[in-house]
């Protein structure tokens, strides 16, 4: 241990050590000491750590997070999904690029039963944002910090029916967007969710008795600990957003309203944009959705190779600048053909772009080489529904 610097108690000294330590090993050890379980549980402690986390330049490996789910199939016939979550250390030769990485499987036990699908809906400075549904009118919001193991259930929408309605012209309401991220104004983490209304002219409740009504949106603040309705102002033909990705404040989907656009949302203001992707007028390729790259929005498009149909062409932009007026773009990289491409999960490195192929297998991509890694995950699905991946930084910042 080196000497300890002027002026420097024995307390900074412990404060500096723990600081530097996994998660894994700060939950053993609050249970030692009760003094090192209130440094620990100090809101100063918890951000000292998370910046020691996200400033880490002694490790030479990427942490990834990955969820991926299968169907459960039971002898009557019914199902329900089984979720696995493991955390993968990835690195790389830069000599040889060479692949290297560990799986850990995390056994994360969701406080909820009888529920059909999860969802990783958004993350943020080591919690991740889960939603859990039994049906589309019946959904849980869960925020989890999985190096911790710690979770928190939201408690129900101020906007959301509990049930599909019966009679016509009542309110049907379903959540078709739900973002997660840091209000570094009001300092304290916000959900906010963004819904979809309708009602039908008939009892039936065919498609065409539809009747669109306005969207609405709510926000979930920490501190508050409840739900509160906010303005939001985009096309009621709106029927899909993906998974949000949180950047300095703003959450960012890709939407569609029968044009694709990227909706943004900021976390301080509590105001929606939008935001036009790249035009390509006499272009094939469509853009798929959206994740982030070295500190950036990037959005992935692809088209089939013309010489071969079973193949697929690969672009993805930066967004360079965003002004709420207008939105400038780069292309980054151009890449195939490549067989069973399915979506782009995260740069882990400059030139290391992690992705899921067909059979839900998740591979790295080279952009120098132009060379695949597959990677070989425990346990081995037969069938995988659903595949997740992102950047994850364990932290010690509390769910609650």
């Amino acid at each position: 241990m080196s000497q300890m610097r002027e002026g420097e108690t024995l307390e900074d000294r412990v404060v500096e050590i723990l600081s530097r330590l996994q998660p894994k090993s700060l939950m053993r050890f609050k249970c030692i000491r009760k003094s090192w379980c209130t440094i620990i549980n100090s809101p100063s402690f918890v951000a000292k750590h998370l910046n020691n986390s996200v400033d880490n330049k002694l490790s030479s490996s990427t942490c990834i997070l990955l969820s991926r789910s299968q169907p459960l199939v039971f002898p009557d016939n019914s199902w329900k999904p089984e979720v696995f979550w493991s955390m993968i250390n990835l690195s790389i030769d830069s000599d040889e690029h060479n692949l290297y990485y560990d799986v850990e499987d995390l056994s994360i036990p969701f406080p909820l039963e009888d529920h059909d699908f999860v969802q990783i809906d958004g993350y943020c400075n080591g919690i991740v944002c889960v939603r859990a549904w039994k049906t589309l009118h019946l959904v849980n919001v869960l925020l989890c910090n999985p190096a911790t193991r710690k979770f928190s259930q939201l408690p129900p929408s101020c906007l959301l029916q509990p049930s599909r309605p019966k009679r016509k012209f009542q309110l049907e309401a379903i959540v078709i967007g739900l973002g997660f991220g840091y209000d570094c104004k009001a300092k304290e983490y916000k959900v906010v969710q963004i819904i979809e209304n309708c009602e039908y002219s008939d009892d039936e409740q065919y498609n065409y008795h539809r009747i669109d009504l306005p969207h609405t949106a709510e926000v979930y603040t920490t501190a508050a600990n409840s739900w509160r309705k906010i303005k939001i102002d985009i096309s009621s033909g709106t029927y899909d957003c993906s998974c949000s990705t949180y950047l300095k404040g703003f959450c960012y989907w890709f939407a569609t309203d029968g044009e694709k656009y990227i909706l943004s949302f900021d976390l301080g203001d509590e105001i929606f944009h939008r935001i036009q992707l790249p035009f390509w007028k006499e272009s094939d390729f469509k853009f798929s959705n959206i994740f982030l790259c070295n500190e950036s929005i990037a959005s992935f498009c692809s088209c089939c190779d013309p010489s071969d149909e079973d193949a697929t062409l690969c672009e993805i932009w930066l967004m360079d600048d965003y002004d709420r007026v207008k939105s400038l773009w780069t292309k980054l990289l151009t890449f195939g053909p490549l067989k069973g491409i399915e979506n782009p999960f995260t740069f882990w490195k400059s030139d290391e772009l992690l992705m899921v192929v067909s059979g839900g297998r998740a591979t790295s991509y080279n952009s120098s080489t132009g060379n695949l890694n597959y990677l070989h995950i425990p346990p081995i699905l037969n069938e995988v529904t659903g595949s997740q991946a992102l950047i994850y930084v364990e932290s010690m910042v509390p769910v609650k």
